[in-house]
């Protein structure tokens, strides 16, 4: 990790001197980072939009990598932002590269990366951990659009509404400090992901019945794909 964020919300903390040194320190208050746009911005506007940019509402207790400070934060899917709630208001945490959010009272992490989506655009964002290894790490991504609405084109139609829409789950993979690349869940493309270790791969997703629609399944495939390496 290239750099360290330090975030707290308690009465002695946090985020100065982000647009100098990009390191979240802990000196700053609440009320200094409620009252600064240019570091936050405030998500309290309500949206009646049909649907949700959430596939979890809920603010979870978490903690930033290299903080011990437990803080309330939800990922917003569809603006691809890590929420924070801050005294009832919602703000957003500054993206940086390689940040890693764990929510405390689940196995859940979220990390900040750069990598090449199914279309072989290079993006910035932070995907779901599946499975986290020192030299196989398995992400999914959360992403919700907005479904334009339809208006009728006859008599015999209806309106349909705007509305928040979930996408259908991309998952990457990430070998070492290689880039990180879509993962193709077909089978041939798993066993190929060791080349020299096909046969033993095979039996592994064969005798442990691994689904790949199944994320804790993704799970157990990412920590024996490790063991090969």
């Amino acid at each position: 990790m290239k750099k360290i964020l330090f975030l707290s919300i308690s009465l002695t903390a946090l985020f100065s001197n982000f647009a100098k040194a990009q390191v979240l320190s802990a000196q700053q208050t609440v009320n200094d980072i409620a009252n600064n746009e240019r570091r936050f911005s405030n998500k309290n506007a309500v949206d009646k939009t049909a649907g949700s940019k959430y596939f979890n509402e809920t603010f979870l207790p978490a903690k930033i990598v290299g903080s011990n400070e437990i803080i309330l934060v939800r990922h917003n899917a569809y603006t691809d932002d890590m929420e924070v709630s801050i005294n009832n208001e919602v703000k957003i945490v500054p993206a940086e590269l390689n940040t890693m959010i764990n929510m405390t009272n689940s196995t859940t992490s979220y990390e900040y990366v750069a990598y090449t989506n199914e279309k072989g655009v290079k993006k910035e964002g932070y995907l779901k951990l599946i499975s986290n290894n020192p030299k196989v790490k398995i992400y999914k991504s959360e992403v919700v659009y907005l479904k334009p609405e339809v208006h009728p084109a006859s008599g015999y139609d209806t309106y349909k509404p705007a509305a928040y829409t979930k996408s259908k789950d991309e998952y990457f993979i990430r070998l070492s400090e290689s880039e990180i690349k879509p993962l193709s869940l077909k089978k041939k493309a798993i066993v190929s992901i060791v080349p020299e270790k096909e046969k033993e791969i095979a039996s592994f997703i064969k005798e442990n019945k691994i689904s790949f629609s199944e994320d804790t399944d993704l799970n157990q495939l990412g920590r024996f794909l490790n063991s090969l390496m």
